[in-house]
C-alpha cells in the first residue's frame, strides 16, 4: 500500500493535476454541501421524531424514483455528449443535445407530477397504509420536476468543466435553501412542511442552475441544428435502465419495502441511515464531478493508457480519504444515528452494514462512469439488473423477517455486487484495472 502511494505522487502528468485542481473545489464544495445535507437530515429527524421522518422518507422515495425514470437517462447522456462536443469546440452540437433533453425530460416528469398528485391519497392509503402520508406526496410531487431539472443542469455544467458552478448547484444551494425554510414549515405542517422545504429548495437550485447555464452559453445562442432523436435515444435508452435501477430502485426499494411491510418508524430510521452511510462516497462523488467528463475526453482523444493512469490513481486517493468516516460509521454507528434523536439509535448496526457496501463502491472507484463515459452503456447497465436481481431476493426473504437489518443486507449486497462485477468489465472490454493495487494489461 505504501509503495502504491507513494506512486501516485511520483508522476502527475497534466490530466491528473488538471483533475486535481478541479477536485480540490469540489472538495471543498461537496464537503459543505455534505454538511448542510446533514444538518438538515438531523433538523428532519429532531423536528419530525422517527414517525414523522417516515412520512417524509417514504414521499421521498416516491419522488426519488418518479425523477429518476423521467429523466429518461439523460443525466449521464448529457454530461457525455456535452463534454464530447465542447472538447471538440462543437458549440451548435452542445446546444442541440442540451435543448432537446430537457425537453423531453420536463415534459416526462411534469406528466409525472400530474399523476402522483392525482393518485397520492390511493399510494398512502393501498400501497403504504398509511393515509396521512397524501398532503405530503402530493406536495413532494411537485419534486419529481424540480429535482429532474436541478440535476440536468449540474450534469450539464459538468460537461463544460464548470464544476464549481455544477457542485453549486447538485449539492450547495438545495440545502442551503431548504434549512431556511424548514424550521417554520415543519413547525406549522409537519412532514409536509419539510417537503414544502425540498421543492423550494429543489426548485431554487434548478432555477439558478439555468442561470447558470444561459451565462456560460450566451455567446453560442445562434440557432443550433436539431440533435438527433435516434442518437439520444440510442445512448439514453441503457443507461435509462441503468439509472432507474441505481439511483431509483436500489438505494429507495428498500425503504419502500419497509414501509409495506413494516412501521413509518422503521422506514425514517433506515432513511436517516442510508443519508449517513452515503457520506462514505463523498469523496467518490466529488471526484466523480471532476473526472467524468475528463474519461469522456481521454477516451475520444484514444488516450487509453492515461486513462487507466488516471482511474487508478484516484481510486487509491479516494479509499484512503475516506477510511476514517467508514471507521466511524463502523465502531459508531449508535452514537452517529443517536444525532437525529433517541427513537433512532437502534438503526445503529444497518448503518455500519449500509456502510460496508458504500464503502466496497469507493474502493472501486468511477466504475460506472467510466463505462459511460466510454460508450459502454450496456455493461453497466448489466451491471445494474444483476445487482436489481440479488437485491430483489434478499428484500423479499431478509426484509419482512429482520426489517431494517434485512435492508440493510439487501441494499449493500446488491451495491457491493454492481460495483466488482463493473471491475471485472472494465478489465475485459477496456484492459484497465480499476482497484488501487495492480498494473493495466
Amino acid at each position: 500500500m505504501k509503495k502504491a502511494v507513494l506512486s501516485f505522487f511520483e508522476r502527475l502528468d497534466s490530466h491528473s493535476l488538471e483533475v486535481l485542481r478541479g477536485a480540490a473545489l469540489a472538495f471543498v464544495l461537496r464537503a459543505f454541501g455534505a454538511g448542510l445535507a446533514f444538518l438538515l437530515n438531523v433538523m428532519i429527524g429532531r423536528l419530525l421524531g422517527a414517525s414523522g421522518a417516515g412520512l417524509y422518507f417514504l414521499a421521498l422515495s416516491m419522488v426519488s424514483i418518479g425523477a429518476v425514470i423521467t429523466k429518461l437517462g439523460l443525466d449521464n447522456t448529457l454530461l457525455r455528449f456535452v463534454a464530447s462536443g465542447a472538447s471538440r469546440g462543437d458549440w451548435n452540437g452542445v446546444l442541440g443535445v442540451v435543448r432537446l433533453g430537457l425537453r423531453l425530460a420536463g415534459g416526462a416528469s411534469l406528466a409525472a407530477v400530474i399523476l402522483v398528485f392525482a393518485f397520492a391519497p390511493w399510494i398512502a392509503d393501498q400501497i403504504f397504509g398509511e393515509p396521512v402520508l397524501a398532503p405530503t406526496l402530493r406536495v413532494m410531487s411537485f419534486g419529481i420536476f424540480t429535482f429532474a431539472a436541478m440535476t440536468l443542469l449540474a450534469e450539464c455544467l459538468k460537461g463544460l468543466k464548470r464544476i464549481r458552478n455544477s457542485m453549486l448547484v447538485s449539492g450547495v444551494l438545495y440545502p442551503t435553501i431548504a434549512l431556511v425554510l424548514i424550521w417554520p414549515l415543519a413547525s406549522r405542517f409537519g412532514a409536509t412542511g419539510v417537503a414544502m422545504a425540498y421543492v423550494a429548495g429543489t426548485g431554487g437550485a434548478a432555477v439558478i442552475g439555468w442561470m447558470m447555464w444561459r451565462a456560460n452559453t450566451r455567446a453560442w445562442l445562434a440557432p443550433a441544428p436539431a440533435f438527433s432523436r435516434v442518437a439520444l435515444w440510442k445512448s439514453s435508452r441503457p443507461l435509462w435502465v441503468m439509472a432507474v435501477i441505481n439511483r431509483g430502485i436500489l438505494p429507495w426499494a428498500p425503504l419502500f419495502l419497509l414501509g409495506i411491510w413494516g412501521t413509518s418508524e422503521d422506514a425514517g430510521i433506515y432513511g436517516a441511515a442510508t443519508r449517513v452511510a452515503m457520506l462514505v462516497t463523498f469523496f467518490l462523488t466529488a471526484m466523480n464531478t471532476v473526472i467524468a467528463p475528463k474519461f469522456a475526453e481521454l477516451y475520444t482523444k484514444g488516450e487509453i493508457q492515461t486513462l487507466g493512469r488516471l482511474a487508478r490513481r484516484f481510486a487509491l486517493l479516494i479509499t484512503l480519504a475516506a477510511s476514517p468516516l467508514f471507521l466511524v460509521l463502523i465502531f459508531a454507528g449508535d452514537w452517529v444515528m443517536g444525532l437525529f434523536g433517541p427513537d433512532f439509535v437502534r438503526g445503529g448496526t444497518a448503518l455500519a452494514i449500509l456502510a460496508v457496501g458504500q464503502a466496497v463502491s469507493t474502493m472501486t472507484g468511477s466504475v460506472g462512469f467510466l463505462l459511460m463515459m466510454t460508450g459502454h452503456e450496456r455493461d453497466s447497465r448489466n451491471a445494474s439488473i444483476l445487482s436489481l436481481l440479488l437485491m430483489t431476493g434478499c428484500a423479499v426473504v431478509l426484509i419482512p423477517a429482520y426489517g431494517l437489518i434485512g435492508a440493510a443486507i439487501s441494499s449493500a449486497a446488491a451495491l457491493m455486487t454492481m460495483n466488482i462485477y463493473s471491475v471485472i468489465v472494465i478489465r475485459k472490454r477496456i484492459g484497465i484495472t480499476m482497484l488501487p493495487i495492480g498494473r493495466n494489461k
